[in-house]
């Protein structure tokens, strides 16, 4: 048991540093973009504020696997239902973020979603209900297309460019 609950809490923290270079990255790509506080991360979903609009970035996606969350593992509110006014799922293979305004997400989702169909592998998951073992959330999978589909759906791209930590001159990448 010891094992495995090390296992997980290893996941969990590379999960979180992951979150936090794709948080990083889109950092660099906007100016004048202000950090939430720890308080509004948690309880209002958003990781950074455009002016009064949130954002709230997702790390670890691939085209064929997008999660989204409508309860958390607590069973409180996911990030779907939260207050920010875009999603950016980091997708590597689109060279940058995928950009939706959550509302129009959860939108679709409440119209192409099984909520009544509840299966119990991931890989069963798409457009129906997954809950992880010993857990209180309910997220679904969805695959780039899906949000192809939305009208707010953008791509914003990665900088081509970094700035040398020392001597603050820019580089191309």
């Amino acid at each position: 048991m010891s094992n495995t609950n090390n296992l997980f809490n290893e996941r969990r923290k590379q999960s979180w540093r992951d979150g936090g270079v794709s948080a990083t990255r889109y950092a660099r790509i906007f100016s004048g973009i202000r950090k939430s506080s720890r308080e509004e991360d948690i309880e209002l979903h958003v990781d950074f504020w455009h002016d009064k609009d949130g954002v709230d970035v997702k790390g670890n996606n691939l085209p064929d696997e997008i999660w989204v969350e409508f309860r958390n593992v607590n069973g409180d509110l996911g990030w779907l239902l939260g207050q920010a006014k875009w999603i950016a799922f980091e997708l590597c293979e689109v060279g940058g973020f995928i950009r939706v305004e959550r509302q129009d997400l959860l939108d679709w989702c409440l119209e192409n979603v099984n909520f009544n169909e509840y299966v119990p592998y991931k890989r069963d998951a798409y457009k129906k209900i997954y809950q992880r073992k010993n857990r209180k959330d309910k997220i679904t999978k969805l695959v780039l297309d899906d949000l192809k589909q939305l009208e707010t759906y953008e791509v914003i791209k990665y900088n081509k460019y970094y700035v040398h930590p020392h001597t603050k001159n820019k580089f191309s990448i």
